[in-house]
């Protein structure tokens, strides 16, 4: 990987893109603020180098290289494939987006009712808020996604509402093998005072060869409180990026679950502001990797009020020539006494030539606290795998089990049995097939 920026006619590359963009897909004219800043705030950040904070274990040069094309938008997909992707008890509760902008044709309310509410961004009366953010945006790929971005949705719930059924976002992307395409989705939540939701992400593709790039806006009110798990499932010749950002108000919970299967290259960028007093949030991820596949966690979390609570757990299993990272941050500012933190990754090693790095931190302005984080990288223990041997389990099926138990741990913790069951039969799978 180079350490200097990349070369300028990658960055031109993309902003030629940007206007064939703005040619074939017309996006609305209130939204062209929205697009001015975004461009602006990419041409000043520029592509990563691998000295850059955010992508010191990240190697983005065979991305930004690809000569990618714009997504078609009105691609026609059958709704049979839609309803293969959608899980059970989400049928008449679920948003599908293809290839980056919402189908309302393709998408079931019926279940949700009237306390949710799905409008356009360009529909809002705050855009001045959208673009004073990306004035100060510090990831060159969500800016990219702000612009590339067509139809910016907002979901806003009622106050006080109790939505008793999960609420699926399905992501669906076509691609082409010889001409990459690019695609990007931007939603803004807005979860009312004393609310509660439950939300499935799923990340999906029908054909590989596409970028895929979402951007996603939590702000949870007083009391409210948010269940989020998100699957990604995109082919191997598939590059995925996101981005979430989640703002806590007094007495807030987020709890979210990712799962990924790993594609050439994946990066789940996360950022939260505990921004008043009682704020809760639990993040936990797992992965498992073969081949050459890849999976980058970035993570910043800030406590900016007394009394809050944020816990991390991420697992890797990593076989092959996978590779994995977690950088992540837990920032205490001064004042937020009381705080609770703790940040762990696991990483279990399968083969000789798979990779992992691991960087947690804590940066602690203030001294009433309870804060800790740790990471670990190992292989399978041959204590465990001598004690099955004795009991009768071959080494296959030993080293089977092991596997398996690491990653359980995780998917488990995630309170939605369809997701759990599917995640049994493609991650799960992929480590029988590690350890033929």
């Amino acid at each position: 990987m180079s350490d200097t920026l990349a070369e300028p006619t990658e960055e031109m590359a993309f902003l030629d893109l940007h206007k064939k963009f703005i040619e074939v897909n017309k996006p609305n004219s209130a939204l062209l603020p929205v697009h001015e800043a975004a461009l602006g705030r990419f041409e000043t950040l520029g592509f990563p180098h691998s000295k850059h904070e955010m992508y010191t274990f990240v190697n983005t040069k065979n991305l930004v290289a690809t000569p990618f094309v714009i997504s078609n938008t009105s691609t026609s997909i059958p709704e049979e494939v839609i309803a293969s992707h959608i899980f059970s008890g989400c049928e008449n509760s679920c948003l599908v987006f293809v290839n980056g902008v919402y189908s309302p044709s393709l998408s079931k309310l019926q279940a949700i009712g009237s306390s949710v509410k799905i409008s356009s961004m360009s529909e809002k009366d705050d855009l001045d808020q959208v673009v004073s953010s990306l004035e100060n945006e510090n990831d060159v790929f969500a800016c990219l996604a702000n612009a590339f971005c067509a139809d910016p949705m907002v979901v806003e719930i009622s106050d006080n509402a109790q939505i008793t059924v999960p609420i699926q976002v399905l992501f669906i992307s076509t691609g082409d093998t010889s001409t990459p395409v690019m695609h990007s989705s931007r939603l803004i939540w807005k979860v009312g005072k004393l609310a509660e939701l439950k939300v499935i992400e799923k990340y999906v593709g029908v054909q590989a060869g596409y970028f895929n790039n979402v951007v996603q806006d939590w702000m949870i009110l007083e009391g409210a409180g948010v269940v989020l798990t998100q699957v990604q499932s995109d082919p191997f010749d598939a590059w995925n990026f996101s981005k979430t950002r989640v703002y806590q108000k007094r007495n807030s919970r987020f709890h979210s679950t990712n799962s990924s299967a790993g594609s050439a290259l994946v990066r789940h960028h996360f950022e939260a502001r505990l921004e008043e007093e009682g704020a809760e949030l639990i993040l936990n991820g797992v992965s498992v990797l073969g081949g050459k596949e890849q999976v980058h966690n970035f993570v910043r979390i800030h406590h900016e009020a007394p009394q809050c609570v944020s816990h991390q757990h991420f697992k890797n299993v990593i076989n092959d020539e996978g590779r994995s990272s977690f950088d992540g941050t837990v920032i205490v500012n001064q004042g937020a006494q009381l705080t609770n933190s703790n940040q762990l990754i696991n990483n279990l090693m399968l083969s000789n030539s798979c990779h992992a790095d691991n960087k947690p931190n804590l940066m602690i302005f203030a001294d009433d606290v309870k804060c800790t984080h740790g990471a670990t990288i190992g292989q399978i223990d041959d204590e465990q795998m001598f004690y099955l041997q004795t009991r009768g389990l071959s080494e296959k099926f030993a080293k089977e089990l092991l596997t398996r138990g690491f990653a359980e741990s995780i998917i488990q913790t995630i309170e939605f049995p369809e997701v759990v069951n599917e995640l049994s039969n493609t991650l799960l799978k992929k480590l029988e097939a590690s350890n033929v």
